[in-house]
This record gives structure tokens, sequence and C-alpha cells, in this order.
């Protein structure tokens, strides 16, 4: 299995990505503005049984866990990276690639 899904954390909600089911693969952060609005992160699934836990940040919210089956999957990173990328439209946005440590 080599599918791959999209997620995202913002001010307000945490995706959480440390998951044994999932391999984070990249993260990049989409500022507008100046501001950082979104780090979006790519994760190789390695169950399809697995769900996916969000929480509240800036919000209180109950925890969240969704099944991975509702979420969009991708055969490739490039086809999300070029998703990703369409958000870099001009000076006023900007996409920028986390290096992992």
């Amino acid at each position: 299995m080599s599918e791959y899904i999209l997620v995202s954390t913002t001010e307000r909600y945490r995706t959480v990505t440390d998951n044994p089911d999932l391999e984070k693969i990249a993260d990049y952060e989409y500022y507008f503005f100046g501001k950082k609005k979104t780090t979006f992160s790519i994760c190789r699934i390695k169950s399809l049984e697995t769900r996916i836990l969000i929480q509240g940040v800036s919000e209180v919210f109950t925890d969240n866990s969704i099944p991975i089956k509702v979420f969009p999957k991708f055969e490739t990173t490039a086809e999300i990276e070029k998703e990703i990328y369409e958000l870099d439209l001009d000076e006023e946005s900007k996409i920028v690639k986390v290096q992992f440590q």
C-alpha cells in the first residue's frame, strides 16, 4: 500500500500525526501576508484501519477521531505537492517546505 493523505494544522486546531499507522513524509507552511496560517503534512498511510485525531488549540472542543477512509487519498506525494503549491499564487501568499531534523 502506498497511499498518502494531506492533513493540516492551524491556530485553531491541530491534526495529530504522531501515529504508528502514519509516516510523516513532509511539512509545508503556508504564509499569507507574512503570517503563518497553516502547516500541511503529507503522511504515508500504513494501515487503512487507523483514525486521525484532531484537537482544539485556540478553541476548546472535544477531540475528534476521524476514520482515515473519509480523507482523500493520493497515489504520490507529487500529486499532493501540486495541490499545496496552488496556494503559492503571488507575493502575498507563500509556501515553505520545512526541513526535518
